[in-house]
């Protein structure tokens, strides 16, 4: 019984290998579930995304293979917003797509007020006469100007007994004497200031009078982590220099040399210092004002950085609020100013410890040369002019130095510091004549840190080039 059984189970597999090999099994046809989808653009160019994925064409383009179903198509080009479909794709269909982008529309690049110029910029008058400024012109940051209604200024008197002014630009002489009218300027948050100068009757010409404001910020209110080491020690160096000054053939000395150091130098009372310590300047005066610390960029605003410094950019001082201080000051300025852009960047203990990037210095060192240029160029102050040094080169680092022995020192002005009798010579005086020019300072400053930091790299930046004026006399 079991042989049949065995017998039976091999005919029943014989049978079946049989119906196998002569083929008569059932034919299931293809079924094909591929489209296509054709794309063009207004305008061409834009580069095809498929769920995500670069397809690596470009409209106007046909895909195809495409699994029928539900796809997600962007479409990406530059200046154009990003185009984004779902597509449904039907087997052995072409879908066509024609689609106009939409172009990106930037915001108006905001326009500022940049600086005012006032005419005339000086008046004679006798007493009880009376004469209106012809014009005030307002510059902007896109190279416009326009002329400003009188009324809409805010004028004032160093000398009111001596020359009054009215709210529309009216000035009369009271009595004999001189003043400096400063006229102010607000456009959309943006103050400027520029200024006259007024004679009543004959004026003898003053002596120039000397006067200095020196700042040195290393120790940061807020965190500790980015104050630095030397500036305070840098502000004794320059004061020791200007107190050894002797200008001209009456020996003149520096006035007043006025300091703030650390948690002294906040926002506020800088810029308080600036209008007190240079007050009663005439357009005969020389005013000298020295800032070291860090620098900041924000956007393509420079700013230099006082105590108080906080997140918040108004916290610091602009490069344009710092110029419209200064220009409100008759006569000429000296303007030193050894900082960096301090983003990205920590002055370390010791040499070799600081990180910046060539953009970001370049930024800021051509902003604050610009500045003070374009207030001379485009006429703001005729006769307000400015000498300025700053500590480095656009695409180079600024340093400070903390020695084994001795206090801590910037390198830029050290090297000032040393050609303009630090040490009891004069080295910078190239051609021997008890003064040393902006131009032999910055020819002696650069041959200094080649010398002995030329791995640093640093130069100073001047302006302007070649200048003869005198900043230190011995």
């Amino acid at each position: 019984m079991l042989e049949k059984k065995k017998y039976l189970l091999l005919f029943i597999l014989i049978i079946t290998v049989l119906l196998l090999a002569s083929g008569c099994l059932y034919y299931y046809p293809a079924v094909y579930t591929f489209g296509s989808i054709e794309i063009t653009t207004i305008p061409p160019g834009a580069k095809i995304f498929l769920d995500g994925m670069d397809t690596g064409y470009f409209t106007p383009s046909t895909l195809t293979y495409v699994s029928a179903g539900s796809h997600v198509l962007t479409l990406a080009l530059a200046d154009y917003l990003n185009y984004s479909y779902i597509v449904n794709v039907m087997a052995n269909q072409t879908i066509n797509l024609n689609i106009t982008l939409t172009p990106i529309i930037l915001p108006a690049p905001k326009i500022i007020l940049t600086g005012i110029s006032v005419s005339p910029t000086t008046i004679n008058l006798a007493v009880g006469e009376s004469q209106t400024f012809d014009s005030v012109t307002a510059y902007y940051s896109d190279s416009s100007s326009a002329n400003v209604n009188l009324t809409a200024c805010i004028y004032s008197s160093s000398n009111p007994d001596c020359a009054a002014v009215s709210y529309s630009g009216t000035v009369t002489a009271v009595s004999d004497g001189s003043a400096t009218i400063i006229i102010s300027y607000t456009k959309n948050g943006v103050t400027k200031s520029t200024s006259a100068e007024i004679t009543v009757g004959t004026v003898t010409q003053n002596e120039v009078v000397y006067r200095a404001l020196c700042v040195g910020v290393g120790d940061y209110i807020q965190g500790s982590d980015n104050d630095l080491s030397a500036p305070p020690y840098d502000v004794d160096r320059i004061r020791q220099i200007l107190q050894q000054c002797r200008f001209g053939t009456s020996n003149t000395i520096f006035s007043n040399i006025r300091y703030l150091k650390d948690w002294q130098a906040t926002k506020s009372n800088i810029l308080q210092s600036i209008s007190s310590a240079f007050s009663g300047a005439d357009s005969n005066d020389i005013s000298y004002f020295y800032f070291s610390g860090h620098g900041a960029l924000v956007g393509n605003t420079s700013y230099i950085c006082p105590a108080d410094l906080t997140s918040f950019a108004s916290s610091a001082i602009s490069v344009n609020e710092l110029e419209s201080a200064l220009s409100a000051i008759p006569g000429i300025k000296v303007v030193f100013l050894d900082s960096c852009y301090s983003g990205g960047f920590i002055i370390g203990k010791s040499m070799g410890e600081t990180i910046t990037s060539k953009e970001e210095l370049e930024s800021f060192n051509n902003d604050i040369i610009n500045i003070f240029s374009q207030a001379q160029t485009k006429g703001l102050l005729t006769t307000n002019q400015y000498k300025v040094l700053t500590s480095c080169h656009y695409y180079q680092l600024c340093w400070e130095i903390t020695p084994q022995q001795g206090n801590p020192f910037g390198v830029f002005t050290m090297a000032l510091c040393e050609g303009c009798g630090y040490s009891g010579n004069y080295p910078a005086d190239n051609n021997l004549d008890t003064k040393v020019s902006l131009q032999e300072a910055y020819l002696y400053v650069t041959d200094w840190v080649q010398n002995y930091y030329g791995y640093l790299q640093q130069d100073v930046q001047v302006y302007p080039y070649n200048s003869s004026f005198t900043i230190v006399e011995y």
